[in-house]
């Protein structure tokens, strides 16, 4: 049996970079990682299946709702295989519903928030709308927080077009909640956790943009809160690895407007106007091999 440190499953090709970016760093330190990908997928499970390759950890980058790689996490679980973001904690974060439980047991600051049955009655529905209040988002009610798209609503109306054309499938409205501005720019967030480190982004919800902040300035700007309600997120999801999304409000009070996300955007800025930063990037491909090297001591 041939044993790899670090296997590593994609089906994005927007993570081409952010994988080879992990496998060279691998190789640069010594250790031994494994790619599988669509090219090598079902030559990778006959191996797996035969005991011939197996991996002492493994990152899944892989979307549930492929129809290819959906099986792949609860294979390698079969197998032994241990994981960073371990695929039953990653299921979960993906139940909007779930999470939104789990972040009020936990005294998580989240938006005013009611999931919709689309079965249900329209009166009962309207009467849930009314209640987070109308204009308000409208949110897939499962998948990773980064594949999710919010909706504006402005009328109940434009809430039923919109639930009427996607019957099979399920969504939350939770309140439309406004940043205040900070140096003429929303104060929204996007924060990455990765292995205990705590890294927090300015992040423009219209022109999606990532921006980097100082030190200085997250203590300047009174953003130091961020820290206590991220560890508070990662004791709720049991993630090793996520994103989520913080949004300081007119009262300077901050509200987690997106659960987490497990599959963090690691798209670089220096090749997607939209991407995150580089050295944040980087910064997170030294954490995860570190973290495997740790694994192996």
């Amino acid at each position: 049996m041939e044993t790899f440190d670090l296997g590593i499953a994609w089906d994005r090709k927007e993570d081409n970079e952010f994988v080879e970016g992990l496998n060279d760093y691998a190789l640069k330190v010594g250790l031994k990682p494994y790619l599988l990908h669509g090219y090598n997928f079902y030559a990778s499970l006959k191996d797996i299946s035969e005991g011939n390759i197996h991996f002492r950890l493994f990152l899944n980058r892989t979307s549930g709702d492929d129809p290819v790689f959906s099986g792949l996490p609860d294979f390698l679980k079969r197998k032994g295989v241990t994981f960073i973001n371990h695929p039953d904690n990653a299921k979960k974060s993906a139940d909007k519903s779930e999470m939104h439980s789990m972040f009020i047991s936990y005294g998580l600051p989240i938006p005013k928030t009611v999931f919709l049955k689309l079965q249900e009655e329209r009166q009962a529905l309207e009467a849930k709308i009314q209640h987070v209040s109308v204009p308000c988002v409208l949110k897939p009610a499962s998948g990773s927080g980064g594949d999710s798209t919010a909706l504006s609503i402005n009328s109940l109306d434009d809430a039923f077009r919109l639930l009427g054309q996607e019957k099979n499938k399920c969504y939350f409205a939770q309140e439309q909640v406004l940043p205040i501005n900070l140096e003429n720019k929303p104060a929204w967030f996007k924060v990455l956790y990765c292995f205990g480190e705590i890294i927090p982004c300015r992040w423009h919800p219209v022109i999606r943009e990532y921006e980097m902040l100082s030190l200085r300035q997250i203590y300047r700007l009174g953003l130091h809160e961020i820290w206590p309600i991220t560890k508070k997120i990662k004791q709720a999801c049991r993630l090793d690895f996520f994103s989520t999304e913080i949004v300081m409000k007119e009262d300077k009070k901050f509200l987690v407007v997106d659960y987490v996300n497990d599959r963090p955007d690691m798209r670089k800025k220096s090749k997607f106007n939209n991407g995150m930063p580089d050295e944040i990037v980087n910064k997170a491909i030294e954490n995860i091999i570190s973290f495997v090297k740790k694994n192996l001591r």
